[in-house]
């Protein structure tokens, strides 16, 4: 019994190793091998389909496609063929992509009218949504952002947790988090790494800044003086050491505010005690004095006599 050999990308949801050919068939688009998963039982089908057939993918993560990279694409197509097969679903009369945008524009434009695709057996929208996004994650070369985005609907629209989309796309659950952090950076940054004008290095070592401010301000340094990576989380971590001294600075500005109004609120309930005029003195270390005026010998022993009756 022949085997069927995948791509990576479908590999990771369908293995080699659980797909074989149960039978072959004739039919208006072409010779289509028929198999099916061993695993989960799903049937499916590989051969050539007509591009007019294929509707594009509603669940798409790749928002941007290289203009240069998609010529190279389509020279490579023309001079070799398509190598690697897209993957499509039945929907309808038609079909609907699950991955491969870019090696079917290619083949639109080289005049290709049929490309090779394996058919899988999808029949609900919320599959459709995880198999796409997965197949684009691990297959297509997104910027971080698409990939962020990926995830965030993963979690969202397919009520996965962070774990199960760690397994499900083949990474540690730390770059999951990594990636869904970019998230929370302006819009400004974001589309700034969208177009490759910051790296990834760069993002995550913005996004360790908690002021939005902050991130903009060394972002902008980044653009403007093609700063490195190293560069711009050395300017982090000393932003993050003056802010800890304007905090501490401040903290200790409040504590000295504060002991004032209790020093003057001390001296005002002293002065009412005696009757007279009282003056709290004390240095840094928190050592004083409390000094007490009296104006005659009797005035004194009036003093005396009320710090006695406390006692």
């Amino acid at each position: 019994m022949a085997k069927v050999a995948l791509g990576k990308g479908l590999r990771a949801l369908i293995s080699d190793e659980s797909i074989h050919i149960i039978n072959k068939r004739q039919d208006e688009n072409g010779e289509h091998i028929k198999y099916r998963d061993t695993k989960s039982g799903r049937l499916g089908s590989i051969g050539n389909v007509p591009l007019h057939k294929i509707e594009p993918n509603p669940y798409q993560p790749r928002e941007e496609f290289d203009r240069s990279a998609l010529e190279e694409l389509k020279q490579s197509i023309i001079e070799k063929g398509i190598i690697q097969p897209i993957t499509i679903r039945v929907h309808g009369e038609k079909y609907q992509l699950i991955s491969g945008e870019r090696r079917l524009r290619a083949a639109k434009e080289a005049g290709f009218t049929e490309i090779p695709a394996y058919v899988l057996d999808i029949k609900t929208d919320e599959e459709m949504l995880e198999l796409a996004l997965i197949e684009n994650i691990q297959r297509e070369k997104l910027n971080p952002i698409e990939v962020a985005t990926g995830f965030q609907r993963l979690i969202q629209e397919c009520s996965l947790t962070q774990e199960q989309v760690s397994q499900r796309v083949g990474k540690d659950r730390s770059t999951v988090t990594n990636f869904l952090r970019l998230l929370k950076l302006p819009e400004e940054i974001q589309t700034s790494l969208r177009k490759n004008e910051i790296s990834m290095g760069h993002a995550r070592a913005l996004i360790t800044l908690e002021s939005l401010e902050a991130q903009l301000e060394i972002w902008q340094l980044i653009l403007k003086h093609n700063l490195s990576v190293r560069k711009v989380e050395a300017l982090v971590s000393r932003f993050g050491k003056e802010k800890a001294a304007d905090e501490t600075e401040t903290a200790e500005e409040e504590r000295a505010r504060q002991r004032n109004v209790d020093e003057l609120n001390l001296e005002s309930l002293l002065r009412e005690k005696f009757a007279t005029k009282v003056k709290l003195q004390h240095n840094k270390k928190g050592h004083g004095q409390i000094v007490i005026e009296y104006y005659s010998l009797d005035d004194l022993d009036r003093i005396v006599e009320t710090i006695n009756s406390i006692g």
